[in-house]
């Protein structure tokens, strides 16, 4: 029977030897001990078999855990590896610990020798300098940061580089070292420094644009002043019959040379972008009474019909740039006149909507002329270009009219529309959104001036007006009109006699010509209202240029000139001129 127990329960009863009889008494106790220690070696390889089949498992994993490990390793060793641009760790004193291949490629130093080393070792100034300042390690107040420089390559070659960095942080918040990037930016800053040239070269190109237009223009309106003076001059000297039509025909080829410089002149200043619009109050009905009187007489000579109507419930005064409005009119009804051989041109303006204080007005142009070829009316809007190629020999012209409507009329938030049939007539049409203005008792009495009725008038006479002109051509043009409208006037021909007299007398008015010897306008003007006499402070000092560019209009402000009169004049408007300054003068 004992030979039957568990081998460890027999171990124990030989140990003790027991007699037969006691073993026999306490069988029923070891049977049950003998069945605990199999049931426990039974429990022992269950646990062990579990044991194993688990330590396999895990072993497993491991293996697959690693094996993955190094997979991810290994594409993440790739991605750096083939990225075109320089990734890097460095640890707190700005070692290098991390580069990815592409280091080699951009500096041209091996990644086994920089590693451990500090990074402005192998970032060169364009000196040849190491760029220890390039970032603030101890004690940095970034969390990101970026940088842009010029850096010395182990070729001695330079390329441009932009050096970004981050920080590393602990979950307790301390920073453990950074991590960032390089990146050639070598051929975006060619690309950048090259369109800098080429803008500055373009502003070097327009500026001499200017001058030359500057120039160009004084230097053909100065001879214009003289001759479109003395044809006005002549034409009001009861001149014989047989001298009338030559004397006309001067007076129009001048003026309409004129107008070529005035449009070549605008459109440069709108192409450049220095137009500016003027806000000011103006009379609607000024403007339309200066261009019947403009046209009156050129649709009577062609025999065709100018009828100008416009709405019962427009407004007496807007505010806006009346100017402007008057060039798009003018070129438009200019346009429609010349190309009108019988029938009529009609101006109409409508009120199409009112806001408030705005109204929104449609100016329509119609004519009953030859008509534009459907093909042709996108080209007529271009610069120096005409419908047909024998336009400009015909009906004369620069083919920029059109354009500087459209131009100015999109400066204005509008655009210029056009309708036609061959041989019927065009009608051009644009919208304005205009400023009601809160003036009631406009002064339209001007427009009632013509070339002769101001002779008439005793606006200007007794007044004291000083000319400063240094073109003798021109002295003798404005004596003669200053005479005529009664003006008790001086001459000064440079600057310094012009300031000098304005020490010593009193006048109601300056003209000064900015381009002259010994003392120029500018300065001329600047002096007169530094010196000591209060009087010189507020009288008004006016420019006569030929030139009109917008350096020139910037500049009169600084040096006390009110505003500027352009040469050549138009005696109408000349008179027109001095009598509002005179009277804004007096009111003031």
């Amino acid at each position: 029977m004992i030979n039957n127990y568990h081998r460890l329960l027999k171990r124990q009863l030989k140990k003790i030897d027991l007699d037969d009889g006691t073993l026999d008494l306490i069988a029923p106790l070891l049977h049950q001990v003998d069945e605990a220690y199999k049931a426990y070696d039974c429990d022992l390889e269950q646990v062990e078999n579990v044991l194993e089949k688990s330590s396999q498992e895990l072993f497993q994993t491991n293996q697959q855990l690693k094996n993955s490990v190094e997979s991810i390793s290994g594409q993440l060793s790739k991605v750096a590896g083939n990225i075109k641009d320089v990734i890097f760790e460095m640890d707190l004193n700005g070692n290098w610990s991390y580069l990815n291949p592409a280091w080699r490629k951009l500096t041209g130093y091996k990644v086994k020798n920089c590693l451990g080393k500090p990074y402005f070792q192998f970032l060169k100034d364009d000196q040849g300098n190491d760029f220890r300042n390039l970032i603030d390690l101890k004690t940095p107040n970034f969390k990101t940061i970026s940088k842009s420089f010029k850096s010395q390559i182990i070729t001695g070659e330079y390329k441009w580089l932009d050096f970004s960095l981050k920080v590393i942080m602990s979950e307790d918040g301390n920073i453990e070292g950074y991590i960032g990037a390089i990146v050639d930016i070598s051929k975006v800053k060619e690309t950048e420094l090259a369109l800098i040239e080429a803008k500055e070269k373009e502003s070097m190109a327009n500026k001499a644009k200017d001058e030359f237009l500057t120039t160009m223009s004084h230097e053909i309106r100065t001879p214009l002043n003289a001759v479109i003076g003395i044809s006005h001059l002549l034409l009001l000297e009861n001149p014989k019959p047989e001298q009338l039509e030559n004397l006309s025909t001067l007076k129009h080829s001048s003026e309409h040379l004129l107008c070529l410089v005035n449009d070549i002149l605008d459109f440069n200043k709108i192409a450049s972008g220095q137009l500016e619009l003027e806000e000011r109050d103006f009379s609607l009905n000024q403007v339309l009474n200066g261009l019947r009187s403009i046209f009156h007489n050129t649709a009577k000579e062609k025999d065709i019909r100018l009828l100008i109507k416009k709405d019962t419930s427009l407004p007496k005064t807007f505010i806006g740039d009346s100017t402007r409005l008057s060039q798009i009119l003018t070129n438009l009804v200019s346009n429609a006149i010349k190309f009108t051989e019988e029938g009529k041109v009609m101006v109409d303006i409508e009120v199409l909507e009112v806001e408030e204080d705005f109204y929104v007005l449609e100016f329509v142009i119609a004519d009953t002329g030859i008509g534009i070829p459907e093909d042709k009316k996108d080209k007529i809007f271009l610069s120096f270009a005409q419908a047909n190629s024998d336009t400009t020999r015909k009906y004369g012209g620069t083919g920029l009219g059109l354009a500087i409507c459209k131009r100015l009329l999109e400066i204005m938030d509008s655009d210029l529309k056009l309708e036609s049939q061959v041989g019927i007539g065009s009608t051009f049409s644009f919208k304005l959104r205009l400023q009601k203005s809160s003036m009631t008792d406009y002064q339209e009495d001007m427009d009632t001036f013509d070339a002769k009725s101001i002779h008439d008038q005793d606006n200007l006479k007794g007044a004291r007006i000083l000319v400063a002109e240094d073109n003798k051509v021109n002295i003798m043009v404005i004596e003669k009109f200053l005479s005529k409208w009664q003006v008790d006037f001086d001459i000064a021909e440079n600057g310094l006699i012009a300031l000098n007299k304005a020490m010593e007398n009193t006048y109601d008015m300056i003209l000064m010509d900015l381009q002259m010897p010994v003392m120029n306008g500018f300065e001329a003007s600047k002096a007169i209202r530094e010196s000591n006499n209060p009087l010189n402070k507020v009288m008004p000092i006016y420019a006569l240029s030929a030139s009109t560019g917008m350096d020139i209009k910037n500049q009169l402000g600084e040096y006390g000139i009110d505003g500027l009169i352009c040469k050549p004049f138009n005696p109408t408007e000349l008179f027109k001129t001095l009598t509002s300054i005179l009277q804004q003068k007096y009111i003031q």
